[in-house]
């Protein structure tokens, strides 16, 4: 860690700077606003009282014994799913993460259960929400007891009715019949009393009491819709103009209509406290403007609104809201319209405050109404120093582990196609990521999670990532061929010359390694979907590395073995070519009316000019073995001027999501339990058929053929005649969206699953060629491409037929 942090730290926990960033909230204020005010405010809610904060200064790096790695484990599992459900994160910006990088530390040694419950509280305190709190675990053992219904109702002398109706757990016939007979009459003037003195009433009973009694539609005077509940989905992903997102969103459970007995309008003053079970159509008489809400001692939405119980240990619980109330106007929440004290014991008189404010406003005419329309408050994010220091605090370092293992949870498309268990990998990672004392071993730590992935458009970008695989290159690249390492690109230089290194020698040992063991140790350092994509992805990592001299041990022509030392430079990554065959021009006639066009060597300045130029060929080969960017317009050029079909379905995205959280203990078991929310959905591409090239077309693909161009692949599949030739392409299809990490990584996630036009898998398959065709060792040292050859000869085939007869 730099000096000026470790300097800082103290001091922002001593002035309470950082405290307020992790978890600290200020008191809302709540006071009404006047009628036809349109200001936009927060919604009332309760402080919670945050526990006094140790000091508690960066603990030195040092890996937690099992025990402290279980806490961990849960402490990432309820952060998981207060992040994905809570709606406090996605509404007011709540700080859960620099909360939870608090957390982590307190956790980790919080040996007994008064201290983990101290942990968990100032952690939950963040979300500012009575509701997400630390609970015994046997709390939900015992029951209430019932509460008998009674029922009052009283008349002023200027007639004001005064139904008393509390919320009770058992409901006896006289009751209803008592409301009934009280709303024979309905004055236009009513104070509905809801104060009850103990909890636990069940929201589904009282809404079926009220139902029973035609409550509100006797006191309604227009149509409305009853309160619903809505709750966040989570998962797949949209596209915007700047790149692809997460597409999470609310999921609304809207109310049944009420249609009013009479209207007559009517003046409503709504009493309640704590303890009161609101009715959904009281509620919504409140969201509609139709009455007003005066709350005594204020009021709770907890039996209202679902949540989930999650066990943290030691006989502690942690409960987490996962949805809030939705109003027909918009709003969400209870909020109270006036706030008055409660005289606390029995059932309140006449003459309580509460009754002679409401009395007051009836008699007045001034009904008083809060904003229940809040702000949507911007994502709340890290502070600067946790995301941009390349060795990030110890909490930071465990928040970077907990967001991937969450989005291999709940947010990668494949996450039922692992091979390994996640949460074993990501159980093993945290001590690791613990004791890590660089920002390198930081970064090493992660490299080896993401690799658990095994898709290969998952990728971990960052300086350090850069750091620890190294900038420098060697001057020759590799392929993997007939199960061996085949220098297929060599700089001449007197380095090269004097080392006697030619295409086609095959490499024995890498780094000091033999290859099957250097394979074998940097099998964590990529994430590949099936062996022949990780194979070409180590291939690439094998020339990379940390500026210096390597023993490399390299076989030629003739069967002699010589080691020597090759140096690794970072002017070797300027002058080594990038792109695939590098030697050989973008385009070429070949005989017989052929043309050869390299997808991954035109650019967008020559592709319409290269196109144009080979527009009377019998036939092209499209050469697809290669990466191409997805914001390239060669795709749409060669596209534009082969297709044949002007609709066609490309592939079938499938986008899973989940609106409930599941609480499943491993990735294993909610597979099973816990099924997702899918979503199939149609790509399709369209456009002009004028012009399009009439001639034969074949596509060369093999493992390099990933991300958009193996899209390409399959648009082009779609939309006109064509045969492919070579090896099964990369099986890596789908778009990926960027998840920021602590220290300035980047990690990137295909969140919706592309299969193929006919639904069949494409992840980890990849594309099968028609013809299997591929590079054989003779072909780097002769120096020609079979595959091109084979392609060649097909297609001499296919538009002469044979020559001989059989």
């Amino acid at each position: 860690m730099t000096s000026n942090m470790t300097r800082a730290l103290p001091k922002l926990l001593a002035t309470g700077v950082l405290l307020a960033g992790m978890g600290g909230c200020l008191p809302v204020s709540t006071t009404p606003l006047p009628a036809g005010d349109t200001r936009e405010v927060d919604p009332p809610v309760t402080a919670v009282r945050m526990p006094p904060a140790p000091d508690d200064p960066e603990p030195p790096p040092a890996a937690s014994d099992s025990a402290g790695t279980a806490r961990l484990m849960r402490l990432a599992y309820v952060w998981h799913l207060a992040s994905l459900h809570h709606p406090a994160v996605a509404v007011r910006g709540a700080p859960l993460d620099s909360a939870f990088i608090r957390a982590v530390t307190l956790v980790r040694r919080a040996g007994d259960p008064a201290l983990l419950e101290v942990a968990y509280a100032r952690f939950l305190a963040a979300l500012n929400d009575p509701l997400t709190r630390v609970e015994r675990a046997d709390a939900a053992v015992s029951a209430p007891p019932p509460v008998v219904m009674t029922v009052n109702a009283e008349r002023t002398r200027d007639s004001i009715l005064v139904l008393q109706l509390p919320s009770s757990s058992r409901y006896e016939e006289s009751a209803a019949v008592g409301v009934r007979d009280a709303l024979r009459t309905v004055p236009s003037r009513v104070i509905l009393d809801l104060r009850t003195t103990a909890a636990g009433a069940d929201p589904d009973s009282v809404d079926a009491f009220a139902a029973r009694t035609q409550l509100v539609e006797q006191l309604a005077s227009v149509p409305f819709t009853m309160t619903g509940v809505r709750v966040r989905r989570v998962g797949g992903a949209r596209e915007l103009p700047t790149g692809w997102t997460f597409d999470d969103a609310w999921l609304g459970r809207d109310g049944a209509l009420v249609q009013p007995r009479s209207p007559v309008p009517r003046r409503i003053v709504v009493l309640a406290n704590v303890h009161t079970v609101m009715p959904r159509g009281v509620m919504g008489l409140l969201a509609t403007g139709r009455a007003v809400l005066v709350a005594e001692d204020g009021v709770s939405d907890e039996a209202l609104v679902p949540s989930v119980r999650v066990p943290i240990g030691a006989g502690l619980v942690a409960r987490i809201r996962t949805g809030d109330l939705m109003h027909a106007d918009g709003s969400s929440g209870l909020v109270a319209d006036t706030l008055v004290a409660g005289r606390g014991g029995a059932m309140p008189s006449d003459s309580a405050p509460a009754i002679r404010v409401a009395i007051a406003m009836l008699r007045t005419g001034r009904l008083v109404r809060a904003s229940r329309l809040a702000r949507v408050r911007p994502r709340a994010v890290l502070p600067g120093y946790y995301d941009t220091d390349p060795y990030p605090y110890l909490g930071s370092r465990v928040l970077a582990g907990a967001r991937t293992w969450s989005a291999m949870r709940a947010r990668h498309a494949h996450r039922d196609l692992y091979d390994e268990d996640i949460d074993g990998v990501f159980e093993r990672a945290l001590p690791r990521l613990e004791a890590a004392r660089s920002a390198s071993e930081y970064t090493t730590v992660m490299m080896s999670v993401v690799s658990a992935f095994d898709d290969a458009q998952v990728t971990l970008r960052g300086a350090t990532v850069d750091g620890a695989r190294g900038t420098a290159m060697l001057p020759f690249r590799v392929r993997w061929v007939d199960g061996r390492v085949v220098i297929s690109d060599v700089i001449v230089d007197s380095v090269t010359r004097a080392l006697g290194l030619t295409v086609g020698q095959e490499v024995v040992a890498a780094d000091g390694y033999p290859v099957p063991a250097w394979m074998l140790e940097h099998r964590r350092s990529v994430s590949a979907p099936n062996e022949w994509s990780r194979q070409h992805q180590l291939m690439d990592l094998m020339v990379r590395g940390r500026a210096g001299t390597s023993l490399f041990r390299v076989r030629d022509v003739t069967g002699r073995e010589r080691q020597f030392p090759v140096p690794r430079t970072a002017a070797y990554a300027a002058l080594l070519p990038q792109v695939e065959r590098a030697r050989q021009p973008a385009t070429l006639a070949l005989p017989n009316g052929i043309a050869y066009l390299d997808v991954d060597r035109l650019t967008e300045q020559t592709v319409e000019a290269e196109l144009q130029r080979h527009r009377g060929a019998r036939a092209w080969i499209l050469d697809l073995r290669g990466g191409i960017a997805d914001t390239s317009r060669v795709a749409t050029a060669v596209l534009r001027a082969v297709r044949t079909r002007a609709e066609a379905v490309v592939a079938r995205e499938l986008h899973r999501y989940q609106s409930a959280p599941c609480l499943a203990a491993t990735l294993r078991e909610a597979t099973q339990q816990c099924p997702d929310e899918r979503e199939g959905r149609s790509r399709v591409v369209r456009g002009d058929t004028a012009g399009g090239f009439a001639g034969r077309l074949v596509a060369l693909v093999d493992e390099r053929t990933s991300g958009a161009m193996e899209r390409l692949a399959a648009t082009l599949e779609a939309s006109t005649e064509l045969t492919f030739i070579g090896t099964a392409t990369a099986g890596s299809p789908a778009e990926a969206v960027d998840i920021p990490l602590p220290g300035g990584l980047t990690l990137s996630v295909p969140a919706a699953e592309l299969r193929r036009a006919d639904g069949s898998q494409w992840q980890r398959i990849g594309m099968t060629p028609l013809i299997d065709a591929r590079m054989t060792l003779r072909s780097y040292r002769s120096g020609s491409d079979e595959v091109i050859d084979r392609a060649q000869q097909w297609l001499v085939q296919q538009l002469d037929g044979s020559r001989r007869r059989r």
